[in-house]
C-alpha cells in the first residue's frame, strides 16, 4: 500500500471523529500507531479550554490535532481536570531531576525571646550584695630625718598670705591681732616660705635698722593659741634679720613676741583680761592692760632698744602697723618642719613644739 493512501485514510478517520464530538467531550486519539508516516489532523477553533496532548509518540511527523470550543460545563470540568494531570506529570518529572541536583537547606533557628510572666506579683529575692572589701591599711609614713636649714636671703622671703579665718581659734586670733610700732631697730619681715626656706639674717654692722627697714614682698605675724588653765592664750610672734643696737653690738636673729590673755573666744564678745609682751629673757604684765594701749581689740606695743641694751617688745598708746597673720596649722608642713627644726642663734622660735608651752607657763600673768 502507498504512504499517500494510508495518510489519505488517516485524515478521513479523523474527520468523521470530530464531526461526532463537535458538542461533546474531546476525545485524543493514540497517534502511537502511525508512527512516522502519520501526522496529527488539523482541527478547528473551539470555545472550551485548549487540550495538551502528549506529541512524544509522533516524534518529528506527528503534531497535534487542533479542538473544537465546547460550550458545555461538563466537558470545561472533565478538560480542566486532564489538564491539571497533564500538568502535575510533567512539573513532577521536573521536580524529580531538580531534588537531585539542589540539596534543601537546613532550617535557620530563629530564637524567640522570653516574655515575662503576666501572672508574676511578687519580686524575685534580688541575690545578697557581698561585703565591701576593706581598703588596705596604708604603709606608715617614713621619719623624714631630721631638718636640713636652707638659707635664703632675708629679703627673698615671701610671706603667706592670711587665709580667711574658719575656726573659733582663728576668727579670735584675727579678732584681737596686734599692732606693732618700731621705734628704732628693724622692721619686722617674713622668716619661712612655703617651701621651708628660711631668712639667712643680717650681720650686726651699720645702724640699727641698716638693710632691714621693711620687705618689697611684705612683712609677716605668725599666731598659735591654746587653753593654759581656763584661760585662752593667743601668742603673736615677729621676726627680725638682726638686733643691733648699735653697729658691732647685738646678734644675728631676732624673735619677739606678745601673749593675749581672754576669757573665751567662742563668745560674742570676748574680754581681754591681760597682756604680757616679751622682754629679752622674760615678760613685762599687764593684768588688765592700761585702756590707752588697746584699740578696740588691738593690743599696741613697740619694737625698741635702750642703749646698749638689746631690742624688746612694751606696751605703748602709739599706733601701729599690722600685718598679714598666719596660724600654726596653716602654715605648710615644710614650714613647720623648718620652725621646729632651724637654729636661730642666740634667737629662738617662740611658737614651735618645743618652745610654745613653756613660755605661755613663764609669761602666766594671774596669780596661782
Amino acid at each position: 500500500m502507498k504512504p499517500s493512501t494510508v495518510l489519505f485514510a488517516a485524515f478521513a478517520a479523523v474527520a468523521a471523529i470530530q464531526a461526532e464530538t463537535t458538542n461533546s467531550t474531546v476525545k485524543y486519539i493514540d497517534y502511537s500507531s502511525l508512527k512516522k508516516f502519520t501526522r496529527a489532523p488539523a482541527t478547528k477553533e473551539t470555545n472550551s479550554t485548549v487540550k495538551y496532548i502528549d506529541y512524544s509518540s509522533l516524534k518529528k511527523f506527528t503534531r497535534a490535532p487542533a479542538t473544537k470550543k465546547t460550550s458545555t460545563a461538563g466537558s470545561n470540568e472533565q478538560q480542566q481536570q486532564e489538564q491539571n494531570q497533564q500538568q502535575q506529570q510533567s512539573s513532577l518529572s521536573g521536580s524529580q531531576e531538580q531534588q537531585e541536583e539542589i540539596e534543601t537547606p537546613a532550617p535557620t533557628h530563629v530564637p524567640i525571646p522570653t516574655r515575662p510572666d503576666p501572672r508574676q506579683t511578687e519580686a524575685p529575692t534580688p541575690a545578697p550584695t557581698p561585703a565591701p572589701t576593706p581598703a588596705p591599711t596604708p604603709a606608715p609614713t617614713p621619719d623624714p630625718g631630721p631638718w636640713v636649714a636652707k638659707w635664703i636671703d632675708h629679703d627673698q622671703v615671701k610671706p603667706f598670705p592670711q587665709p580667711e579665718p574658719v575656726t573659733i581659734s582663728e576668727k579670735a586670733a584675727v579678732k584681737f591681732k596686734p599692732q606693732i610700732h618700731i621705734t628704732n631697730g628693724c622692721h619686722p619681715y617674713p622668716a619661712v616660705n612655703e617651701a621651708g626656706e628660711t631668712s639667712g639674717g643680717l650681720k650686726t654692722k651699720g645702724a640699727p635698722s641698716a638693710k632691714c627697714k621693711g620687705s618689697g614682698w611684705g612683712s609677716q605675724v605668725y599666731g598659735r593659741s591654746t587653753w593654759v588653765q581656763g584661760i585662752w592664750a593667743i601668742m603673736y610672734s615677729w621676726y627680725f634679720p638682726k638686733d643691733s643696737p648699735s653697729s658691732g653690738l647685738g646678734h644675728r636673729h631676732d624673735w619677739e613676741h606678745v601673749i593675749v590673755w581672754i576669757d573665751n573666744p567662742d563668745v560674742e564678745n570676748p574680754k581681754i583680761l591681760a597682756v604680757t609682751p616679751s622682754a629679752h629673757d622674760g615678760y613685762s604684765k599687764q593684768v588688765p592692760p592700761n585702756a590707752d594701749c588697746v584699740d578696740g581689740t588691738s593690743v599696741k606695743v613697740k619694737y625698741e632698744s635702750h642703749w646698749p641694751i638689746n631690742h624688746a617688745l612694751e606696751s605703748t598708746s602709739e599706733g601701729g602697723d599690722f600685718q598679714d597673720l598666719i596660724m600654726w596649722d596653716q602654715l605648710s608642713e615644710d614650714a613647720r618642719r623648718a620652725m621646729n627644726g632651724v637654729g636661730w642663734g642666740k634667737a629662738n622660735t617662740p611658737f614651735n613644739d618645743g618652745n610654745f608651752k613653756p613660755k605661755l607657763e613663764k609669761a602666766w600673768p594671774f596669780k596661782k
